[in-house]
C-alpha cells in the first residue's frame, strides 16, 4: 500500500493520501520519502496538520495512561475467575 501511494506522491500528495498514511507516518512507519513528501504537505495544509495534531494529541494521550489496574477491580476480576473456575471442576 505505501509503495502505491508512493508513486501518487510524486506529483506531491493529496489530502486524502496523506489521510491514508497519516498514522504509519505518526507512528514513523513511512520511509524516508514518504515522510518529507507527508511534511510537506502538512506544512503547507493547515486541515491536514490540524488533523495530524489531533491525531498526535490522541497518540500521546494514550501512551501517556493508567497502567495499573485498580485494586477493586483486580480483586473483583480474581473473584470471578475463582468463581469460573470452581463452576467448571
Amino acid at each position: 500500500m505505501i509503495n502505491r501511494l508512493l508513486k501518487r506522491f510524486r506529483r506531491g500528495p493529496s489530502c486524502d493520501e496523506v489521510m491514508e498514511v497519516l498514522q504509519a507516518y505518526l507512528d514513523g512507519e513511512v520511509d524516508v520519502d514518504t515522510a518529507r513528501m507527508v511534511a510537506g504537505h502538512l506544512d503547507d495544509c493547515a486541515a491536514c496538520s490540524n488533523e495530524s495534531e489531533v491525531y498526535q494529541r490522541i497518540k500521546d494521550s494514550l501512551s501517556t495512561r493508567r497502567r495499573e489496574i485498580d485494586p477493586e477491580v483486580r480483586a473483583a476480576l480474581e473473584a470471578f475467575s475463582r468463581d469460573l473456575r470452581t463452576a467448571t471442576d
